[in-house]
This record gives structure tokens, sequence and C-alpha cells, in this order.
């Protein structure tokens, strides 16, 4: 008989609960309370006691502590279920339990893992994981090279104005191509490294009008092309996850809109599998909720929990008189399908039945907005994408 092992992680040490799979505990809130729990710290004795107490392991992957745990039992054969922890706490409030301590926090793990053991949409995809991981990864090291580019750029603009431009007009290319193992020759030449166009480009700073570069910009440079070299990796990796079988049938829905590698990888990160939304029925949950005037209106929980998956959903906060909602879910997906829209539609531009059917789509959405201000123009398209792409995926799953 299996036993669910329950582990509750702090940054020096874990707590953990132990449940037989096969005798759960009819009061879960009695259980928590009356269980012995085994506190172990993070050194090689508390691995060796960790891989003795069973056979199953839930935990909540949250932050970088559970990660070195997660890592040590799979490579040590063990089962390791990870869990939103949303659903934990849903099934802790409905048991009636509102403290908050890791003594409850590892029963509940160990509860929630014996009551959906057969249950895969219950846990969160290993797939999913690794690919949330590496977009995470990929897209700090983005975020520290655009710092760089933009400082880089400053200087340029009086060191060497005369490569700030091409010449027709815009910067010359400034970020290495997807999967593409060199970063842009611009980049290698201010920094000392090797290019095909070292000769051409040191005729051009010698004729500059400019200060001439100096050392804080070959340095940038430098920085620069380490930590485009330093996304390869990540992007090899997300691109080998995207190639799962199990994701298949989404890319087919993908394609019609359009999206490049990087969105999908967000994407799937949050939303896969789609059955996490669904009832157990497979059907989109739907309620009767009463609004303000006493009226019932019907909601749709499934596409709701989808849009806040994704970023679109909202937080209401109201104190008296004041009243306000602001974006909840995801940031990092809301950003990425913002970024969709913005490099697809808005600077792309119209290209008639050359594009996907929903990316032509959309962009004749976001024509119609006309005079709207920018950002609300485009985040009304990225409302409208994320409804498309749960319906296609609801029809086509």
């Amino acid at each position: 008989m299996p036993s669910i092992i329950g582990v509750e992680v702090a940054k020096t040490s874990i707590l953990c609960c132990a449940v037989d799979s096969h005798s759960i505990p009819g009061d879960l809130a009695q259980f928590a309370r009356s269980y012995t729990p085994v506190t172990l710290l993070s050194n090689l004795s508390g691995v060796q006691t960790l891989l003795e107490l069973g056979d199953i392991y839930v935990l909540e992957p949250t932050g970088d502590y559970s990660k070195i745990w997660i890592d040590t039992l799979k490579s040590n054969g063990k089962t390791v279920l990870r869990v939103n922890p949303k659903r934990v706490t849903a099934l802790k409030a409905y048991s009636g339990v509102a403290n908050k301590t890791d003594r409850y926090d590892a029963a509940f793990l160990a509860l929630y893992g014996a009551l959906n053991l057969d249950k895969a949409s219950a846990f969160l995809s290993d797939f999913a994981e690794d690919l949330r991981a590496a977009t995470l990864h990929h897209q700090f090291l983005t975020r520290m090279t655009g710092n760089h580019q933009r400082r880089l750029w400053q200087l340029l603009s009086h060191e060497w104005p005369e490569v700030c431009r091409t010449a027709s007009g815009k910067k010359p290319q400034q970020n290495r191509d997807w999967l593409y193992p060199k970063p842009p020759a611009l980049w290698r030449f201010i920094a000392g490294q090797p290019t095909n166009t070292t000769a051409r480009r040191q005729a051009q700073l010698d004729a500059t009008i400019g200060t001439g570069l100096t050392d804080l910009s070959r340095a940038l440079a430098a920085q620069i092309c380490e930590l485009e070299r330093q996304q390869l990796p990540y992007e090899e990796k997300i691109s080998a996850l995207l190639e799962s079988s199990q994701f298949k049938p989404y890319h087919a829905v993908f394609n019609a809109f359009g999206f490049g590698e990087m969105t999908r990888a967000v994407i799937l990160s949050r939303i896969y599998p789609l059955s996490q939304f669904l009832g157990e029925d497979g059907q989109p949950i739907k309620t009767k909720a009463p609004s303000e005037k006493g009226r019932y209106h019907r909601r749709n929980r499934s596409l709701g929990a989808f849009r806040l998956a994704l970023g679109l959903g909202t937080q209401a906060y109201q104190s008296g008189q004041e009243r306000r909602h602001k974006p909840a879910g995801s940031k990092v997906a809301r950003t990425a399908l913002y970024l969709h829209v913005q490099t697809k539609i808005v600077i792309s531009g119209p290209r008639g039945l050359a594009q996907p059917p929903k990316l032509r789509s959309h962009a004749d959405y976001y024509q119609s907005l006309g005079e709207m201000p920018y950002k609300q123009a485009v985040m009304k398209v990225v409302s409208r994408i994320v409804k498309d792409l749960y319906r296609e995926l609801l029809a086509a799953l």
C-alpha cells in the first residue's frame, strides 16, 4: 500500500506528513490536528530520512527552496506530484481549517494527494512546469540584455552616432534570432570579438564624428554577447519540450493564431492541460450568480479561470465607497500576449491572406478600434485572443 508524503518546504528544513492511500481519514481537520509530523533539516541526514518515508511525495512548486527537494526525490526514483497551492488551500477551507501553519499545510498536501491520486488533472504537468522554469530563466536574461542595450544605445549616440541607424533609418539588428548561436555582429565588433564585417565597421568608426568608443561601451557590448549566448541553451530546451507529443493538438490550434515559439511556451506553461479548467465530466463549469440588482446571470467559471491563468483576470477591491478593479493572474503570460500583438499585428501590419486565419481576424479587429488609446487597444486585442483561444482549444481537444 503506497504512502503519500506531504512535504511542506521551509528555508532550512521541511515538515512531512504521511497518509496511507488506502486508508484516508474521514475527518480531515481532526487528522491534521492530531498527526505526528516529521521535521527534517536540509542536510544529507534529512535527505536520507525523507527517502525512507514513502513512495509518493506531494509538494507545492513554490520558489527555489522546493526545487532542490523535487530534484533530489526524482533523482532517487521517487514519484513527485506537484500541486497548485490554491487547490490545497481550497481543500483546507472546505474542511473548516483557516489556520496557515506548516503543520496543516503538510497534512493537507498529503491528503490532497491521497484523495486525487488517480486524477492526473489534479496535479501540475512536469512538462508544463519545466516549460515554465525555462521561459522564466530566458525572460530574465532578456530583461538583463535589454537593460544593457538601452544604456549602450545612449552611449553610442555621442560616441559613434553613425552606427545607430542603417541607411533606411532603422536601428541595426540588436537581438539574436531564435536558436541562432551568435549575437548580432555590431555587439561582437564593439566587444572586440571577430565578425565578418570587422574591416568595414572599423573604417566607419575611424571616421566617426563622435567621441569614440569608451571602455564602458565595450564592456556593455561584451556583457550583451554573453547574456545572449546564455539564452541559447534555454531556447534549445524550450524547443525540445514543445516537440513533446502531448502538446501536438495544442500546436494545431496555435498555428491559426500565429504564435511564435516563446509565446507558445509561455501559454502552455500556464494552461496545460486544459482539463484543469473543466469539470470532472470534461465540460466547462457554468454557474448562476446574483447581480447587484437582484437578477441572476450565468458565469463561465472555466473561461474565467483560463483568463486568470493567462493574466487576464481581475481582482476587485471594495472598502466603503471605494471600489476598483486591477489586473490579476500571470504577468508573464499577459506580457507575452501583449508582445505578440505588438510584433505580429501592430508592427508587422496587415498581410492579407498570407496571415494565419485567426491572426488575420485579430489584425482586422485591431484596425476596427480606430482612435482608441494604444495600450487600451492592444489589451482589447489580447482579451479577444484569449477568449478565441479558449473556444478553439475546447472544440479541438
